[in-house]
């Protein structure tokens, strides 16, 4: 399967997949790798304690329970780790604020994965379906990075120089 197809065909994973039981940093990062290593084709482990750290430090992220990750800050960070490609933390924060509410963040979390998945069809050629409900803001931010991985699989794909004289 090329890296398109791959990137096309991903899918968020649904909020019910992930673990109602807190997780230690370890079992965080170790899910979240496998989640996002889809937008992350040239790095081996995108996910590290020291990154997540610094989301809790710099308020991005609420800070861990007694060395454990709550479903809500799995599902957070697994948001983080997508749109950090194309948006700073502080813009992170900011949407993050706005958008997710921290009580109950699976209505909004849905809203982000039938958005995502919308953008990813769109590259396939099928037309994207309304953002009904969706603020321009998240739109738009999704939208970013799916169109910047897709541009990297394109300059991925694209013949050496020396290729095309040939």
């Amino acid at each position: 399967m090329s890296l398109l197809e791959q990137l096309v065909s991903y899918r968020c994973p649904p909020f019910s997949e992930y673990p109602a039981i807190p997780l230690y940093m370890d079992q965080v990062i170790s899910l979240l790798n496998q989640v996002v290593g889809p937008f992350y084709p040239d790095i081996n482990a995108p996910v590290t304690a020291s990154m997540i750290n610094n989301y809790v430090k710099l308020k991005v992220l609420p800070a861990p329970v007694q060395k454990k990750y709550s479903r809500n800050q799995v599902v957070t960070l697994y948001v983080i780790f997508l749109l950090k490609q194309v948006l700073s933390m502080e813009e992170i924060r900011l949407l993050l604020q706005r958008e997710f509410c921290a009580d109950d963040i699976e209505p909004s979390y849905r809203c982000f994965c039938a958005q995502m998945e919308g953008a990813l069809s769109e590259l396939a050629g099928d037309p994207m379906e309304s953002f009904s409900g969706a603020h321009p803001l998240m739109e738009a931010a999704i939208r970013s990075l799916v169109y910047r991985r897709y541009v990297a699989v394109l300059l991925r794909e694209l013949p050496d120089e020396h290729e095309r004289e040939e």
